[in-house]
């Protein structure tokens, strides 16, 4: 059996069984993506959309194809702030969703883009959004993206790549 289809098997101590952890359908997109990146099939595409399940895999699964996505697009240098943003706007999306969450990438203009949507009912102001009691925003996205907003059910942000970057800093 390939290595990538045998479960994970975490070994315990003396006289306990070993516990027998198999991926989620998270783990198995973020692992199917890694692969369509290295064999080369995914590499000259300037976006990419993945449709999450709304468990707490969601979080590193999408956190993991963002890292491999960006490194792929030579945007390694943005890769762990983009990391961070895509991990907090995910779990805030996990708080509201009900069963998908997609994510969304694109490099254009020198700007990565990121949107991420839940499938909640209603629309609504997310919790990493909202201003805080000193008047400003979430401090991760402020922080870190040049500019992000919230557009019905979908939270964005952008990262200045490219020569436009040098202008922004």
């Amino acid at each position: 059996m390939p290595a990538m289809l045998q479960p994970h098997i975490e070994h315990g101590t003396a006289g306990q069984q070993p516990a027998l952890r198999l991926l989620s359908r998270n783990g198995l997109l973020a692992m199917g993506d890694g692969l369509a990146v290295r064999a080369g099939w995914a590499r000259q595409d300037r976006s990419v959309s993945w449709l999450l399940s709304a468990r707490p895999s969601a979080v590193p699964s999408a956190r993991r194809m963002t890292a491999v996505r960006l490194t792929s697009w030579g945007l390694c240098e943005h890769a762990e702030n983009a990391d961070q943003l895509v991990g907090a706007l995910v779990a805030d999306a996990l708080r509201h969703a009900t069963a998908k969450i997609r994510l969304s990438l694109w490099v254009e203009d020198d700007l990565l883009r990121c949107e991420i949507e839940d499938d909640r009912a209603t629309i609504a102001f997310t919790a990493s959004c909202r201003k805080t009691a000193d008047g400003g925003h979430n401090p991760v996205l402020a922080r870190l993206a040049c500019c992000w907003g919230v557009a019905g059910k979908v939270v964005w942000f952008e990262l200045v790549t490219g020569e436009r970057a040098c202008q922004h800093a």
